[in-house]
């Protein structure tokens, strides 16, 4: 296309063009919100609005991107979780809505490890403390954080180019996070700290299954977030053997794991805590996304 054309002339070669590469029409609209700085109100109430060349140039590249594969959010520079616009790039997995549902469950656990820790009965009970493992972008952390703003929250990960990102997202969103690169819980062992709250969404893709990923996730996202050795149980074994050296009982322990994975997480939590009170929990589709754990004294 060539010359003037108007907003909805551009969504609708945007639609066009993304259907016939297999990808999802509304990409047009979002990537033309980007570029615009528009709302989708203000975007369809100038729909008959002739588009700026320089607009639609960067447009079209954006659209061609998208329809080789490039996930909108990476060409955006931003997705957003449990109603708060979060900085993504390459280096973090984009987030995902499955997610937004292991933060709700672990906001409605925390008044539990509290009041069996004396909040009920004292006003100087220490706060409690969280930590999230394997933070990637820092949705997890960040967002317990402002949703629980007296709990004392860290987050670790294994890639500082991750921790950049996370750290821009706390520092936007106003969150004070701690964050720490490393493997796993090493960083608070050397540090001597204790928590309440282990929560973690680590890479849990069986090796065996790339080729049933979608070529956009694969090409695009990073992989050490997602694949975890031949049966994508190999980060939860390491971190539940390292769960005791730093935790504070009561205590609770969520993870976010794959379809077909609650017993085989469970089984490993119990190994360590026997009496644990341990829930598989399914997400709004109904698949197995959730494994919650509470330690008592």
């Amino acid at each position: 296309m060539n010359g003037e054309m108007k907003i909805y002339e551009a969504l609708k070669w945007a639609s066009s063009f993304l259907h016939k590469h297999h990808y999802e029409k509304n990409i047009g609209e979002i990537l033309l919100m980007h570029h615009t700085d528009w709302s989708r109100s203000r975007l369809l109430a100038e729909l008959q609005t002739t588009l700026p060349e320089e607009i639609w140039h960067t447009f079209k590249k954006s659209v061609e991107k998208a329809a080789s594969g490039v996930p909108v959010q990476y060409i955006t520079g931003a997705e957003f979780f449990y109603g708060r616009e979060f900085v993504v790039n390459p280096n973090v997995l984009i987030p995902r809505p499955e997610t937004e549902e292991l933060i709700e469950a672990v906001l409605q656990k925390l008044p539990l490890v509290l009041e069996k820790n004396g909040g009920g009965s004292s006003k100087s009970v220490t706060p409690i403390s969280i930590v999230d493992v394997g933070t990637g972008s820092g949705i997890i952390a960040i967002t317990l954080k402002l949703e629980s703003t007296d709990s004392q929250v860290q987050a670790v990960d294994i890639s500082s180019a991750a921790l950049e990102v996370a750290k821009e997202n706390a520092a936007k969103l106003g969150a004070a996070v701690t964050f720490h690169e490393g493997s796993l819980l090493e960083p608070l062992f050397n540090r001597g700290d204790k928590v309440n709250v282990v929560v973690s969404n680590p890479p849990y893709i069986p090796e065996g299954d790339r080729h049933l990923m979608r070529e956009n996730v694969l090409d695009h996202e990073p992989q050490l977030a997602l694949f975890a050795g031949e049966d994508g149980l190999t980060i939860y074994r390491e971190l539940v053997k390292q769960i005791p050296k730093a935790f504070t009982l009561p205590g609770l322990i969520a993870f976010e794991i794959g379809h077909g994975q609650g017993q085989s997480v469970s089984q490993l939590i119990r190994e360590v805590y026997p009496k644990a009170d341990v829930d598989v929990k399914n997400d709004i589709n109904g698949k197995e996304r959730m494994v919650i754990a509470f330690v008592r004294k």
